[in-house]
């Protein structure tokens, strides 16, 4: 029994103090105090967000000759020698719409990179496959 109840202890102690850290670019978007009651009342958005700021867009390099006759919306983005400065760049913060079941393209000003924002569908998969690889999803979902 004392075995138990020092198991059951431990997993608690473990578990209340594993705090996860925001991204910086979180605590930009929302302000400290909206992300400080994230972490304390639902930590797992915070684990959404940060997944999110990295993996729910692709930029591609495309040859200049395949942007000719394309009729994308131009988008500008932090660039750091050409490429889209991806530790800058705060997702959030570009209000953009997305599709259940399409993604979106933008043609990145000042460069010849496409941004792909992916679909909500193809975000989903990749999010919740993440998340079983991590230990954050039953394993059975």
């Amino acid at each position: 029994m004392k075995q138990s109840l020092l198991l059951l202890f431990a997993l608690f102690f473990m578990t209340s103090s594993t705090t996860i850290e925001p991204d910086t670019r979180l605590i930009d978007y929302l302000g400290a105090d909206k992300v400080a009651i994230m972490q304390k009342n639902n930590p797992s958005l915070i684990h959404y967000y940060n997944f999110f700021l990295d993996n729910s867009y692709s930029i591609e390099t495309v040859p200049a000759d395949k942007l000719q006759g394309n009729n994308f919306e131009e988008l500008s983005l932090p660039l750091s020698g050409g490429e889209v400065d991806t530790k800058v760049l705060n997702v959030l913060k570009l209000n953009i719409q997305r599709k259940y079941d399409e993604n979106i393209y933008y043609k990145i000003k000042g460069s010849d990179q496409i941004f792909i924002m992916l679909s909500e569908e193809v975000f989903i998969k990749k999010y919740n496959k993440y998340r079983k690889e991590n230990g954050l999803m039953d394993q059975s979902l």
